[in-house]
Order: C-alpha cells, then structure tokens, then sequence
C-alpha cells in the first residue's frame, strides 16, 4: 500500500531481535496536509566531523523524494563541557560541525530553528565497549550469518545497536539489545538477518559496528522495527528523541567495529 511508502523510508536499518514484547508503539494520523520534518544525526567517538541531515515528509500520493531543507540555523553543544558547535550547511539539507568532539559520558544537546519551528533533543554518550570478534555461521539452511563475540559491563543500563554494511553499505537490517538478562556475560550471538534479508555471497565484505546507545535511542530502534513489521494502513511512527514535532532521532554512541570477508 502507499501508506506503507511514506514517512517511514527516512530510516537506515529496519530488523531487531531479543526485544521485550510488553513495549507500546504511539500511532500517528498522516493526511495529505501534514508534511513533517525529519531529522537525523549522530555524534561519536570517532573523529568528525558530524552530520545534521533535515528533510521533509512528502504526501502518500507523491514520490518519495524527501526534499531537503535549508537555512536552518543548527547548533550541537557540548553540555558537559560546556562547548557550543553551529554547523555549517555544505551541501542542502546537510548541517556539518566544526570542531566539536564525541566524548563517552558528554552529554550532547542539538537545537535546530527552521521557518519559525524549534526542535532540539539531546543524547548522552555510553561508555564504549569492544566489539570482540565478528564471524561468519550457518543458519539451518546453509546461509551465512554474521555472530558477534563481546563483553557486556557489569554495570546495569547497557543498550546496543548493530549497525550491519555489506560491501561498504548499510543494509536495511536492525539489531538491537540491552543488557537486561545478559548484565556482566560475555555474549556470543548469532544476527538473524529475517525472511527480507539479502543474500550474503562468498567473497563479500560484512562488518558490524557495535554503537553503545542511550535508552531513548534503543525505543527509537525497538518502535522502528515495530512500524516495519505492522502490516496496517496506518503504521505508527517510530518513537523520537526529538522535541517540536519532527521525526527522526539524535545520537550521541560509541562505535567499534569488526569486518569479515564471507566464505
């Protein structure tokens, strides 16, 4: 169905796994009158610079080629070192820092103003944990499937996202998990790539990039993955971090990553 098509492609990745089955997703009415922004960024520890990108909803009778939006005047500060960063727009709708820096345990505020609208949110980066070792296994029909080897902190509120690139790209699959009923253990986890997946061939790069998240972001990840498998009308919007009524998220994570070549 169009519904299907529209305001939910602003996504990178789309599948989870080991997710609590109690969560709610908020549905959201679309109509023909109510384009919104979608916002995405990310602040890591690795070096900059870092990436605002703003766009716009289109109706569910057109394409979806979200047009970008410029001259938003956009800020990330650093809250705990008290340092402020306005982006320069280099290319339309693409907001870039300048010097601000990723720092596991800063917390970081984004503020954007755009035609009279204010959005901000803000994101606290987790402390890094190491991606241990990535490796290829076979699923029960012979597939190849990417399993993961880390070590979860001893102390509680640890949240993952695994970022999965083949070839150099981001494919469409989500997984996500907290430390819940893993605190402390040391995971050896095989990433069910779903029913949609695209085939892994012999020869191919994959690797996975453990990003640490905040709590909000993993809802933002968890309701996603529930919007992707609603088979409605009117799916619901994935849950945001954002204030002022766009969509999207803000990220402030840590990022260590692993690469194998499929055999």
């Amino acid at each position: 169905m169009k519904h299907n098509n529209i305001i939910y492609l602003f996504v990178l990745a789309i599948v989870a796994f080991t997710l609590p089955s109690c969560q709610k997703v908020i549905n959201v009415n679309l109509n023909a009158a109510d384009p919104k922004y979608v916002i995405e960024g990310n602040v890591t520890n690795l070096a900059g610079p870092y990436i605002i990108k703003i766009t716009k909803t289109v109706n569910f009778d057109q394409l979806n080629d979200f047009p970008a939006v410029s001259g938003a005047v956009v800020s990330i500060t650093d809250i705990t070192a008290n340092v402020a960063d306005t982006l320069l727009e280099l290319t339309p709708g693409y907001y870039t820092t300048s010097f601000i820096i990723g720092l596991p345990g800063h917390t970081y505020q984004l503020r954007i103003t755009t035609n009279g609208k204010l959005f901000t949110a803000s994101s606290t980066m987790p402390l890094p944990v190491t991606l241990d070792s990535l490796y290829m296994s076979k699923s029960a029909f012979g597939k190849p499937r990417p399993a993961i080897i880390y070590t979860d902190p001893i102390s509680k509120g640890n949240y993952y996202y695994f970022a999965e690139y083949k070839n150099h790209v981001q494919t469409d699959n989500i997984y996500i998990r907290s430390d819940e009923l893993i605190n402390g253990e040391t995971i050896n986890q095989t990433l069910n790539r779903g029913g949609g997946e695209s085939n892994l061939n012999t020869g191919d790069s994959l690797s996975i990039g453990l990003q640490c998240i905040d709590s909000a972001i993993y809802q933002y990840y968890y309701s996603l993955q529930q919007t992707k498998n609603q088979n409605a009308a009117t799916p619901a919007n994935p849950q945001t971090n954002i204030t002022g009524g766009a969509l999207g998220y803000f990220s402030a994570h840590t990022v260590s990553t692993r690469t194998v070549v499929v055999n």
